[in-house]
């Protein structure tokens, strides 16, 4: 009972009993009791509960049958079976056959690679990938001969038909009759259950032949989707810090191994579908995803994500530098702990989408927000959770340049209708307006248009109506203005509006210079963008109150990048401006709504 409960969680004696955490759910406190007398234990935290029996079944999601046969596995015992069907019988016995085989054969393989003088060059292959002897042995590494009928004749030595050959995935048919082995001169991974019963090989080819991976077919016992190289001697260790690491290769679990991570397993590839996950989840349901950055690791790992979501599981993302993979990584003089330390820095599986997405888009252009945009929103969508959706839309708002209020708009069901709401509006580009006559931008695209659009469509609703807008330039100076551009913007269009804006006091803000030119087409767009777009006194009002939102949110994030200092001034000014903010959206949202 103590040796097989104490590979899914850590025991320890009190009293008569023995105390660990549940393994049934996550718990800080040891509630998880287990007699070693009675072969019975119980979790006071859950209420899971029973004997040896059904221990097994609950962790190894098997039947009844299947519990007796894995505990009668694992300790050697000989079983009976009675009341049986003929067919079932048959049936049985053939599947026990094929085990048989596989198992037999497996140890061949391993015979051939340390023992034959034709597996040197392999041999030399694992040296030279760093891989010691000893790890490749526990897990059982071979090597396939290069001829055509090593295996099947030593199969038939041990009397294994041609049949029972096909049926296990060893041989192939021949075009003119007969059977030739299928894996020849390659190096062998076993593939085994959590049993460790061996089901199928995974073959590396030593030299350049195609293809360069090669796995055994689809037999009674070997089904690829539900694959996973390394499972059986990774769930112990799983069990107990309750997370895998899942790798793309076997090399990756292998060195990995060797480093001192055991509880890691492959997926064979960037493949991942919801058969491995429900295999992982039987053991924790923490994954941390080690896959390659290309197209199919983004792939597969936008794929997880959703199967994840759906089991109810945790998955993060480990990103190892350098471009390497984890056995290079390790192999490269990087011991467990280094790894460990990664997986510490892991970053949720929508982090890291998300990350992905921002990082392969143009974010100075509207365009390129715009793009990024149409993508975040189905990642934001498959959050698992309000409060992970929440945190997530913080850092889009930072890096799209929008107040979070915006974002979560833009993520509203009712935002692709949202004309008549004007929460969003940041007015349109002139060139837009010239190549759509009458056209209006929808609110996704005013929204991120970004600050300078921002400032533009507020000087341009200010020449539009030139008797608020000169109140309202009156309250301002060109500090509030992000850019050169819109700087010089803002002194032509106070200029324009005459002596009464460009007139005013130095009160606090300096006097307004000279009107001057902004050289980059800036004011010819305001110009233009005033008379053709149908500003009312309403969305002036929120274009001057979004853009001394955005000014506010510079100067906080300039004395945040300050953080490290010990300035108590910067402290109150900070608490000061977060109040400012604070009031400026109690006006936005206190502003009508316009049909």
């Amino acid at each position: 009972m103590l040796e097989v409960v104490g590979q899914y969680t850590q025991l320890k004696k009190a009293g008569a009993n023995y105390m660990g955490r549940c393994p049934f759910h996550e718990e800080k406190t040891p509630s998880f009791s287990v007699d070693p007398g009675e072969k019975l234990y119980y979790c006071f935290g859950c209420g899971e509960g029973g004997d040896l029996l059904s221990f097994v079944e609950k962790k190894e999601n098997l039947d009844f049958a299947g519990a007796v046969e894995a505990l009668a596995d694992r300790f050697g015992v000989q079983l009976e079976y009675e009341e049986t069907s003929g067919r079932a019988d048959a049936d049985r016995k053939r599947r026990d056959r094929l085990r048989r085989l596989l198992e037999l054969t497996c140890a061949y393989y391993e015979r051939v690679l340390w023992e034959s003088r034709a597996a040197q060059a392999a041999r030399d292959y694992l040296v030279a990938r760093g891989l010691g002897e000893a790890v490749c042995r526990e897990y059982r590494l071979g090597l396939s001969l290069p001829g055509w009928s090593n295996l099947r004749d030593a199969a038939g030595k041990k009397g294994f038909t041609e049949r029972e050959l096909t049926d296990a995935g060893l041989v192939v048919p021949g075009k003119k009759g007969g059977v030739y082995d299928r894996f020849r001169g390659r190096l062998m991974f076993p593939l085994a259950d959590e049993r460790g019963r061996v089901l199928g090989f995974g073959a590396r080819t030593l030299g350049d032949d195609k293809p360069k991976y090669l796995n055994s077919p689809e037999t009674p016992l070997y089904h690829k989707s539900e694959a996973l190289f390394g499972l059986d001697r990774a769930k112990a260790s799983a069990a107990k810090e309750d997370r895998l690491y899942v790798v793309e290769g076997y090399t990756d679990v292998i060195a990995l191994v060797q480093a001192g991570v055991t509880n890691v397993v492959a997926s064979m590839g960037t493949a991942f579908t919801d058969e491995q996950l429900k295999r992982l989840t039987r053991h924790t349901r923490n994954l941390f995803l080690c896959f390659d950055a290309d197209a199919a690791g983004l792939g597969a790992m936008n794929r997880a994500l959703e199967l994840a979501r759906r089991a109810g599981a945790t998955m993060s993302v480990v990103r190892v530098p350098d471009g390497l993979d984890p056995a290079e990584y390790v192999l490269a003089g990087n011991d467990g702990d280094a790894f460990r330390a990664l997986a510490a820095r892991a970053e949720s599986l929508l982090q890291f989408q998300i990350h992905t997405v921002l990082a392969s888009h143009d974010l100075q252009t509207v365009d390129g927000r715009m793009r990024a945009f149409a993508v975040l929103r189905g990642i934001l969508a498959q959050a698992a959770s309000p409060l992970e959706r929440d945190e997530e839309v913080r850092y889009v708002a930072d890096r799209l340049r929008l107040s979070e209020d915006n974002v979560r708009f833009l993520l509203s069901d009712d935002a692709a209708s949202a004309g008549a709401r004007r929460a969003a509006l940041m007015g349109g580009a002139a060139s837009a307006t010239r190549q759509r006559p009458g056209a209006r931008r929808s609110a996704e695209e005013r929204v991120l248009m970004g600050t300078h659009e921002l400032e533009v469509s507020f000087l341009a609703a200010c020449l539009a109506l030139p008797e608020p807008g000169r109140e309202y330039l009156l309250a301002i100076d060109e500090g509030f203005f992000s850019s050169e551009a819109s700087r010089a913007a803002y002194r032509a269009v106070v200029e324009r509006l005459g002596p009464q804006a460009a007139g005013k006091k130095d009160e606090g803000h300096g006097k307004v210079r000279d009107g001057g030119a902004a050289d980059d087409g800036t004011v010819a767009a305001i110009v233009l963008r005033a008379a053709g777009e149908p500003f009312t006194p309403i969305v002036l009002k929120e274009l001057f109150l979004r853009v001394q939102e955005s000014h506010v949110g510079r100067l906080i994030a300039k004395l945040k990048a300050a953080v490290g200092r010990d300035d108590s001034e910067d402290e109150t000014r900070l608490i000061e401006l977060e109040s400012t903010r604070r009031e400026i959206r109690e006006q936005l949202r206190a502003l009508p709504v316009e049909a």
